[in-house]
């Protein structure tokens, strides 16, 4: 079965409101708290948005290409810093996106060792987004900080 992307663009349309309320959530952090983590084993917040983001554009770019291109995670300082990154990369993903064809979206990727049609390949992006966001809210709460509603997009047109 083919996929138009005319289906897919509502799904991407409320994508970008998540990922709005998803930077208000990040702006919730207390400026000392970037590099927090509740345990060794795991990212920081720091590393977790670094993650989150750079996969985000790894994955538009692997459709785009058709290959599995990875995506450099970087090394992110203070809130500003993170802050501007997410913004660029939430840039970068809907810039491509909109270059984004028919044809590119029923392909077939090569990625982990095995084969996925690349419109589901996007699909890794926004399930990985929502399952480290809730990361996200198990840290503000560790860090004393109550997340807001992050279904309040209200929020984003008040």
């Amino acid at each position: 079965m083919s996929i138009t992307k005319p289906s897919l663009q509502p799904k991407y349309d409320y994508f970008r409101m998540v990922m709005g309320m998803t930077r208000h959530m990040v702006e919730q952090f207390p400026e000392d708290k970037f590099d927090y983590k509740p345990v060794p084993e795991v990212r920081s917040v720091s590393e977790l948005l670094s993650h989150m983001y750079a996969f985000l554009v790894e994955a538009a770019v692997t459709v785009q290409k058709g290959v599995h291109t990875n995506e450099e995670e970087p090394k992110l300082g203070g809130k500003a810093e993170v802050l501007a990154y997410m913004d660029r990369q939430v840039e970068r993903f809907y810039q491509i996106w909109g270059d984004l064809t028919e044809e590119n979206l029923n392909s077939t990727i090569e990625a982990y060792g095995t084969s996925f049609p690349a419109h589901g390949f996007l699909n890794f992006a926004y399930d990985e987004h929502w399952h480290h966001r809730g990361q996200l809210a198990v840290y503000l709460r560790m860090c004393g900080v109550e997340p807001l509603m992050i279904y309040d997009y209200g929020r984003l047109h008040g």
